[in-house]
């Protein structure tokens, strides 16, 4: 049973020392990886997000991350696959500490892994900026993710440490299994036009394609196409969580337990940071976790985002609950979100059982 250490979002008393900031700062001297950074380079992996996102992590906890690096002698450094955008304050002189873009300028410094053919792909790239690292803090936004239910600290790693071929083959893997049979099609349009989330359509070559981002399992197409030509099973969008456990695995690897992770459990929105917009909360902020176990973190963070209260109306556009019972994200995805962490857990890295221990 791994530790997971918990800084709580809920503030007991009106004192500075009380804040989450001042928690944040204890649940890194907890993680006690401080005496294993001494003169080594330390990469602490962000999600960038983009456009008009504002629910990323706050650059404040950033600083102090990297301040607390530099005070234990470590050469902190910020990364990620895309340049941090300076209107939301990601940049190099609040951060305190030099950016450096994961795969380049132009996506090409990478290198290569093999991976098992049973995940739908067959090899990843890898972000080089791994070699030029000795000690990694994966520091992830917990949130919903169309595709898996979830993102947090396997996506962080999963699908943002590998180039854009890999996570556009990642990515792919929902399609593995067919699930629209041409021979039957009777190109009615009734699917299209009765999916709520516009994740259906027919390409330039006259071919049903399903956006598994979009796509909440309503299960309407399949129940209402006169033809039976649409066929949605679990393993459609289970695929991809597999293959982004292993994809961070392979990550992981290359570092030989050199490496934490910590979830921010705040602003926790349906949607991945890369939208390129935000949305109102759709439950109360929750605080900050870390472990240097991946599985037992995630695990931890799912639970404890699925014990809190819904706020009702936060919402956007066509969402909505879809189901009665499962965890918070499968309700409003159709989707699975520990399917990810028990991959991982079968991957052996890390694991399911944890002890979670709260910050004073």
């Amino acid at each position: 049973m791994s530790t997971v250490f918990f800084a709580s979002a809920k503030v007991k008393k009106l004192e500075r020392n009380a804040s989450l900031p001042a928690k944040f700062i204890r649940l890194l001297d907890a993680l006690e990886f401080g005496e294993k950074i001494k003169d080594k380079t330390v990469a602490i992996k962000i999600h960038s997000g983009g456009g008009y996102g504002f629910t990323t992590i706050h650059p404040l906890f950033i600083r102090i991350l990297v301040e607390y690096i530099k005070a234990k002698k470590g050469l902190p450094f910020i990364t990620d696959i895309v340049a941090p955008d300076a209107r939301r304050g990601y940049t190099e002189e609040v951060f305190g500490c030099r950016f450096i873009q994961a795969t380049g300028l132009r996506d090409t410094n990478y290198f290569t892994v093999n991976v098992p053919s049973r995940y739908g792909i067959k090899e990843l790239e890898l972000a080089g900026v791994l070699k030029a690292t000795d000690f990694l803090i994966n520091f992830a936004h917990a949130k919903g993710h169309g595709n898996c239910g979830y993102g947090g600290a396997i996506k962080n790693l999963g699908m943002g440490f590998v180039t854009t071929k890999s996570r556009i083959a990642i990515h792919s893997v929902v399609n593995t299994k067919p699930y629209w049979n041409q021979s039957k099609c009777k190109y009615c349009g009734i699917c299209i036009k009765n999916c709520r989330s516009s994740a259906i359509k027919f390409n330039e070559e006259k071919k049903l394609v399903i956006d598994f981002h979009a796509c909440v399992f309503c299960m309407r197409c399949v129940f209402l196409c006169p033809q039976k030509a649409i066929e949605l099973e679990k393993t459609n969008y289970e695929v991809f969580g597999r293959a982004l456990a292993l994809s961070a695995k392979k990550i992981l690897e290359q570092l030989k337990g050199n490496y934490c992770h910590i979830n921010v459990v705040l602003n926790v929105t349906p949607f991945c940071d890369c939208l390129g917009m935000s949305s109102p909360s759709i439950i109360p902020d929750v605080g900050i976790l870390g472990s240097s176990d991946i599985v037992s973190l995630e695990n931890v963070t799912l639970d404890l985002i699925d014990k809190q209260k819904f706020v009702d109306g936060s919402l956007p556009g066509h969402l909505r609950l879809e189901k009665e019972n499962g965890h918070l994200f499968e309700k409003i995805w159709g989707k699975d979100p520990y399917i990810q962490v028990k991959e991982a857990a079968k991957l052996r890295m890390g694991q399911l059982e944890y002890n979670l221990k709260e910050i004073s």
